[in-house]
This record gives structure tokens, sequence and C-alpha cells, in this order.
């Protein structure tokens, strides 16, 4: 599930001789994965241990941090509770909404090919999908509005509990998006505020596989994971299990199994990923998210001007926990007591992630810890105070 910065913590290698697209350099292999000289660190160790600590329901956590070459990192408790498996930052793990950023990423490499244009409607790109009983009927809404959450549409993660069967139920992205679009706007005008939605995303994912006739994962798999030799990560939307060694996340579903065995900490790792498609339902490593966003922001996947639009068409996160203050194209701005940051966090019933990186890609933060509630517990505190301080150790 996909709620981010939000006190609502609600969760329900292919070959390189691929094409690539405008604006989209080869990654060298030599640094895939932690570097040979990653490292454990002592101040990135205490603050994944605080994470851990007693009384927290936190079974694990690590974070992962890369400053130029450099790997470091601190990991504490379980990554599996029934084996005993220690938590490592080399697991694959459910990124959540750090999806998004991929997602969006393939759509802004189409808008550099000219395929597709930011200010283009839903109306006029996807016709079957407006009706007079539902939410597209309203004021257009453009690609823009989708990509920076200010379309105004309900949010169908907020809609999905009348239609729970079981953690491993297929979600067709037609039946999610039918959700999304059945009830009232959050408000009327796009454009003129940020609501976060999901629902947008799922959007996206029709307008790309409209466009290039090929579905999400073919196109982040040709555009994405083989360009930057992103072996460990994948978008298994048809799959609840995760293959390799990976980290089993944990949740409180005393509202939906209530007589489950440890209910507050029960194992969901077999959650359908389905239930997020486009909007969260990628599997991947802490240093895949790194080698992803350096790239992103070094420009070796989109072209300079189209990168800046990405992260400077933003929006005020109004509503948003801090340290989030703005909304780009398919990523946060978030102000941290070293200055900006970019990247996006990622809520799966489960795992909780966040990735923070300076502009220029250089000083790398990946936060995980494998428990996510169900139920409305707050903000996992400990976790927040973690992946905030360990950035700004890592930046320096």
């Amino acid at each position: 599930m996909i709620r981010l910065h939000s006190t609502r913590l609600l969760g329900m290698g292919l070959a390189l001789a691929l094409l690539l697209p405008p604006g989209v350099a080869t990654a060298s292999r030599a640094s895939d994965g932690l570097t040979a000289g990653s490292r454990r660190d002592p101040a990135l160790q205490e603050l994944a241990d605080q994470v851990v600590a007693g009384p927290n329901p936190n079974p694990g956590a690590f974070l992962f941090t890369r400053r130029g070459p450099d790997d470091r990192f601190g990991a504490a408790g379980l990554a599996d509770r029934s084996t005993g498996k220690p938590m490592a930052p080399d697991l694959r793990f459910r990124t959540g909404s750090v999806t998004k950023t991929f997602t969006a990423t393939v759509v802004l490499q189409l808008v550099a090919e000219h395929r597709l244009r930011l200010d283009d409607t839903v109306q006029s790109l996807l016709p079957e999908q407006v009706r007079t009983d539902n939410a597209l009927s309203g004021a257009p809404i453009t690609v823009r509005q989708l990509l920076n959450h200010t379309s105004g549409l309900y949010d169908y993660i907020d809609g999905l509990l009348p239609h729970f069967r079981s953690l491993d139920q297929y979600w067709p992205r037609d039946r999610l998006i039918g959700i999304g679009l059945a009830r009232p706007r959050y408000f009327p005008a796009p454009g003129t505020r940020f609501r976060y939605s999901n629902t947008n995303y799922l959007l996206l994912d029709l307008i790309v596989e409209r466009i290039t006739d090929r579905d999400l994962r073919t196109n982040l798999e040709r555009r994405v994971f083989a360009p930057l030799g992103l072996r460990d990560t994948s978008y298994p939307l048809t799959r609840t299990t995760i293959d390799g060694n990976h980290v089993h996340g944990y949740a409180d579903v005393s509202l939906l199994l209530p007589d489950a065995p440890d209910p507050t900490r029960f194992d969901v790792t077999a959650l359908s990923p389905s239930e997020a498609g486009a909007s969260g339902a990628l599997v991947t490593t802490a240093a895949d998210i790194a080698r992803f966003y350096r790239a992103l922001l070094q420009g070796r996947l989109l072209p300079p001007d189209v990168l800046r639009r990405m992260l400077t068409d933003t929006v005020p996160t109004t509503g948003s926990a801090p340290p989030a203050v703005a909304y780009g194209l398919g990523i946060y701005v978030y102000a941290t007591s070293c200055g900006h940051a970019y990247g996006h966090g990622g809520s799966a019933l489960g795992y909780l992630t966040f990735a923070l990186n300076s502009r220029d890609g250089n000083d790398q933060l990946v936060a995980h810890t494998n428990w996510n509630p169900f139920s409305d517990t707050g903000i996992d505190e400990d976790f927040w105070a973690a992946f905030q301080q360990g950035y700004c150790a890592s930046a320096g």
C-alpha cells in the first residue's frame, strides 16, 4: 500500500543490447550491488539499532548510504522472524511508492521523444475512460497534473477495503482505476493544489501502454532496468513471492485478520503487488535504488531540460509530514538540516522505505524497515528520525 508522508501509513538482467531512448547512457557494471569496500558504519548502526529497539514493533531495519564510490551501512534486527535471518542492505524488498519515480521516468522519456506532452489531457489520451458518471467528466486533467498529484482524483487505495478478500488476491488495473474514478474528485479544479493519489499513476501506466503499445513492465525493463544493470529489480504484478534472498514484511493486520497468530506482527510478504501496480509494485534492493537515482540525477536517463522540469516543476506538499516540502514530476523535494534532497518514500504493507539524494546524485541514502501497519498507528517516529539523521551524516 502506498500512503506517503502522512500519519496514515495505510497498507493494503536483461540484455544491454536493447536500444536506449534519447538521453540514456549505459551504466558501468563494475559497481553493481554493494561495492567491495562497503562497510558497517558506527553512526548508521546506532540509528538502525534504535529503530528495532524495544518496545518498537520493527523486526529489522537498515540504513545504506553511498557518497561517491563509498558505501556504508548499518543493519539491525531480522529480515525473517521464522528463520532468524539477519537484516542486510543487499536483500530484496517491496519498495512501495519509490516505484513512482521509475514510472515517471518512463513517462518523461516519452515526453523527451516528443511522443507525449505534459499538457496533453487524460480525456484526449484515454477517451474510453471518460463517462458522465465518473470523475473524468469534469475539467480536463493533464499528464503534468497526474505526475505531480494535482489532478484532484480520488485515491483508489482509500476505497479498497470493501473489496478485500485475501492478501494474495489479484487486482486488475481496470478495477482499481474504476474505484478511483467512481468517487468525486477531492477538488474540482485540477492544478490548484497537491493531493496525493495513487489513481494518478495507474492512469499514467495506461497512457504509457497506449502510446508505446507495450506494457509498463516491458518499458521499465528496456528503458531503465537493463540500461542501468538493475539485476535485482523487478516489476512482478502477478507474483506474490519474491525471488532470491529477500526481506519478509510484517504488519498489524488485526483489523483484517483478527484471528491470525501474532496479528500485530503478521508475515505479509505474500501480498499481491497487483494492488499497487505502477504506483508501488517494484521489488528491488538498496544498491539498485541508489544506482537508479544517481543515474537519473546525473542525466543518464533524461535529457537536461526534461530532468530540470522533473525537479523544478513543483507544487507545495500541503498536508505532508516533514521533511517533504514539495513534489515535482514523480519526485519529492525534502528539506533536511543539510539542504534540499530529492527522492521518494514508499509504503507497502509490511515495508517502509525512503530514498534521499543530493541534487547531483553524489550523496545518497536508502533506509528501510520491514514493519508497516494496516491500522492507523501514526508515524514510526524512530524510523523517521533515523533516515533523516542518516542522510545528513552521509552528506557530511
